[in-house]
């Protein structure tokens, strides 16, 4: 019979023939260290994370840094649930200009910033016109329940399937609106940092 062997005993086998890459090691480590380096910005909002995580370090090493930092920077721009949440893309936007000083990231930071509470203000305004769409149906409603069963029934908007499904519709089509101008600054960024 033969010898039965593990898994392992096999792929490693089948790998020893495999040697790593030391630049492509070292690349991956210097990205690693720029998206470490970016979330600690994102942590305490300190600039000098940057200056010393690009302390020292060549043309080439700093080029690798900026790509880590900037895709996780990136990642943390995203459309406001809430008004509080602009305080983040100001973040976000903080953290670019200092990576990428004099590229022109503040000016257009501002700019994000206001096409952002735009798109706070759209939604809102979105939101109340269905509500006083579909306010008159829900009375109607619950004035036909209260007359078959005897009771009044209260009813909250929220519950309303077809406001349910309408507020869904029209809120993606707005998102989808905002995240393409999103995706125009994110591209942009890239563009600036000369990252492909």
């Amino acid at each position: 019979m033969g010898e039965i062997r593990s898994a392992i005993d096999i792929a490693m086998e089948k790998t020893a023939h495999i040697e790593g890459d030391p630049a492509t090691a070292a690349h991956r480590e210097l990205k690693n260290d720029g998206k470490r380096g970016a979330n600690e910005f994102l942590e305490k909002a300190d600039p000098d994370v940057f200056i010393k995580l690009l302390d020292g370090k060549n043309q080439e090493q700093a080029t690798m840094i900026r790509e880590g930092a900037v895709s996780i920077l990136l990642a943390a721009l995203r459309l406001p649930e809430l008004e509080q949440d602009l305080a983040r893309t100001e973040l976000v936007g903080k953290g670019l200009d200092a990576f990428l000083p004099g590229s022109g990231v503040a000016a257009l930071f501002g700019q994000v910033g206001q096409i952002l509470k735009q798109y706070l203000g759209e939604k809102e305004h979105l939101k109340q016109s269905l509500e006083q769409q579909f306010m008159p149906k829900l009375r109607q409603k619950q004035q036909e329940m209260s007359r078959r069963y005897g009771q009044t029934i209260p009813m909250e908007l929220h519950q309303d399937p077809e406001y349910v499904a309408a507020l869904s519709k029209n809120k993606r089509v707005l998102e989808e609106r905002y995240e393409a101008v999103l995706d125009e600054v994110r591209d942009r960024i890239h563009e600036i940092a000369g990252i492909e």
